[in-house]
Order: C-alpha cells, then structure tokens, then sequence
C-alpha cells in the first residue's frame, strides 16, 4: 500500500492498518519498509477483528488480512477477506473498486 500512497490519496482514500500481532514485530516491519500510514495494534484486546468478522477464520487466533472500503457514513461498501495469511490486495485493485463506487 505505501508503494501506491500518492495514487491512494489523489482517490481520496484513508489508509488504517490493524494488527492482532504484538507491537513487535508489526512496528519493525512498518519501520523496515517505511509505512507511513497508522498501524493499530489490538494484541490484548480481538473485539475489532470479531466485529469485522475477520477473526480467527483459520484457528490462528489472529485476523485475516483483509481490506475495507468504509465510506464517509461509516458504512462498509467493499471488502475482500483473506483466504490465508498470505493475503495481500493490491493498491490497483482498492482504486478500481472506488472507482466502481462513484
């Protein structure tokens, strides 16, 4: 997503990251690659993931990698839910699905 970050903006769109993980690792990898966007961390607490329904879909005990479209009336517009815990959605992908949106 930070490689798309200008793209994502000129759409108008917000990026949120959260993570089940402890602040460890996330917080290393997000400084390794330089990710300028928020990363939330909810370690201690999966209520965010469980609403999403995003939580422990393969017995992991963590959230799936997913992406939500959310829009201004903080309704949920798009998602696309993991299918394993190598997930990824590409930038292109978000800005075609806004697109779609209008």
């Amino acid at each position: 997503m930070q490689r798309s970050q200008a793209e994502l903006d000129a759409a108008g769109v917000q990026i949120l990251a959260i993570s089940t993980d402890n602040l460890d690792g996330p917080a290393a990898l997000a400084a390794a690659q330089g990710y300028e966007f928020p990363i939330l961390f909810t370690s201690l607490d999966p209520e965010i993931p469980k609403q999403y329904g995003v939580f422990n879909l393969f017995g992991d005990g963590l959230a799936s990698a997913s992406v939500f479209l959310i829009d201004t009336n903080g309704e949920i517009v798009w998602q696309n839910v993991g299918l394993n815990y190598t997930h990824q959605v590409e930038a292109e992908e978000i800005i075609e699905q806004i697109e779609k949106l209008g």
